[in-house]
């Protein structure tokens, strides 16, 4: 086997697609005439059967789960099974009994749906009058009883501007969780495209949704958003808290109502069918689908992207666009290539052959020498860090030394016209790296942009041997003139960490 198979900790199982609500986003067109609910003996089959191949959190959902007769029965035989129970339902039968014997049945977790702070939008998104009441009413039920609950909301164009509200509504109602679902059209949510939120909006949604789960004294998740783990890290790197990409094929499985192993609910392409393999297990190491969602192989953007470990995009969402469940997620518009500053110690010797090597990886646009311990210095692209790395270390080894890299952070000014003076002797410019202070950085950045002498100004990430975090290249007359600038550079912001590396000429024509 060529890759990783984790035994999932989360199987949701469909046990019904019968609900008397008909809300507008459902995966399931779901309906109350549904009659091929799966009989009690075929449900227990394949509890048994995740439970032999490991225990985990058993989410019972539908449809509306409480529209089977026999789900207290279901639940018991799953803790026989030794599963973690949980229930997703939408609440509107929900009543002191049921939530008794939820509670007596040792039940860990509830889910409800709220999709706006606003009654009628809620009602009008369900398509029930009312639900936003009975969600309220059961909501109370189930605290009354001790049971723990998380809110859902799905994310459209309707509420996505009013996450923080919905999210203060689930905490002051007791929730323990906030989940926002992003919309992926499945079942009746393809004929939604007029609700569904744009790249740009998405973007704005995980950045408010990253901010809520850093301050709200609740738990914040994003599903079917696995951007949001990747912006979370950006936004707040030292936070203890953790957000997650998709969870499909490692850490989550989906049974539909007919016994279909899915990597969701909403990619509907069955990697093997329960009842009639007889294992889970069997289906989940050995099916092609989910070994290549495993291997992130992916196309497109999501090929190329830094991202794809934690994120790896949404599966359904490519597959309803394209037809191809490894293509790109349509909804995420994050695509950057990596790009570092790079420079090594070459002995004078090897410069020639050295600047050869690095000009010949096509993806360098400047390569100069710098008149420093570390004298060769060049720009480098490429689809993600990890190739970044590959390169630098196998440059590394080739010549015996070690390549830095300095990742490009935000950039403060760029002249590209200036670019054409860089090469002594008709310009003199060398490159002055400092290490400014949090508190005056931006200051920093401003003072040495508006100096017409900087040409280029970047903010980069340092090392231990190279604290260094802003760069600027200086052009002047002399060497004394870019060291005056430097020295009143210094005194203006309390700068005590500071190099100059004069440039000596361009190794690339």
């Amino acid at each position: 086997m060529d890759c990783e198979v984790k035994r999932p900790r989360v199987v949701a199982f469909e046990v019904t697609r019968r609900c008397k609500m008909k809300c507008v986003h459902c995966r399931a067109a779901a309906d109350a005439d549904f009659e091929n609910d799966l009989s009690t003996q075929d449900c227990k089959k394949i509890i048994k059967a995740v439970g032999d191949y490991g225990r985990c959190v058993f989410i019972f959902t539908g449809g509306e789960p409480f529209e089977r007769e026999d789900l207290f029965e279901l639940i018991d035989y799953a803790n026989s099974c030794g599963h973690v129970v949980s229930v997703a339902t939408c609440g509107y039968d929900f009543d002191d009994e049921k939530a008794r014997r939820l509670k007596s049945a040792q039940v860990v977790t509830l889910s409800f749906s709220i999709d706006s702070d606003d009654a009628q939008v809620h009602d009008d998104f369900r398509r029930t009058e009312g639900a936003y009441a009975r969600t309220l009413k059961a909501i109370e039920t189930a605290k009354s009883a001790g049971l723990k609950f998380q809110i859902n909301s799905v994310v459209t164009k309707l509420n996505f501007d009013n996450l923080p509200a919905i999210a203060k509504l689930a905490e002051d109602l007791g929730a323990y969780c906030f989940n926002p679902f992003m919309l992926v059209p499945a079942g009746r949510g393809k004929e939604i495209s007029d609700i569904a939120i744009s790249s740009s909006e998405y973007e704005k949604v995980l950045k408010t949704a990253a901010q809520l789960k850093s301050q709200s004294g609740i738990d914040v998740r994003f599903t079917c958003a696995p951007r949001f783990a990747a912006v979370f890290k950006e936004m707040y790197p030292e936070s203890k808290k953790k957000a997650f990409g998709c969870l499909a094929a490692g850490d989550f499985a989906f049974i539909s109502h007919a016994g279909d192993v899915q990597t969701c609910g909403f990619l509907k392409i069955s990697a093997g069918n329960v009842l009639q393999v007889g294992s889970f297990g069997e289906i989940w190491e050995k099916s092609e689908l989910l070994n290549s969602i495993r291997r992130k192989k992916f196309g497109g953007k999501c090929g190329d992207c830094e991202h794809d470990e934690i994120c790896g995009g949404c599966r359904a969402r490519a597959f309803a666009q394209s037809g191809d469940w490894l293509g790109s997620d349509p909804l995420c518009s994050f695509y950057r290539k990596a790009s570092t500053l790079a420079c090594a110690h070459i002995e004078d010797e090897k410069i020639s052959e050295a600047a050869q090597a690095v000009n010949a990886l096509g993806n360098v646009s400047h390569n100069y020498l710098r008149r420093h311990y570390y004298n060769l210095w060049f720009t480098l692209k490429a689809k993600n860090s990890r190739e970044i790395n590959k390169i630098l270390a196998e440059l590394s080894a080739r010549f015996g030394t070690q390549f830095h890299s300095f990742p490009s952070g935000k950039r403060y000014k760029m002249d590209s016209a200036a670019i054409k003076r860089h090469d002594p002797p008709m310009n003199y410019n060398a490159m002055i790296c400092c290490m400014a202070a949090n508190w005056n950085f931006e200051p920093a950045a401003k003072y040495l942009c508006d100096l017409p002498q900087v040409s280029h100004c970047y903010e980069r990430d340092g090392t231990s041997d190279w604290p260094y975090n802003l760069y600027a290249m200086v052009h002047c007359d002399d060497e004394t003139q870019i060291h005056n600038i430097a020295a009143e550079f210094m005194g203006e912001f309390g700068i005590e960490k500071l190099e100059i590396l004069p440039t000596v000429k361009s190794l690339k024509a």
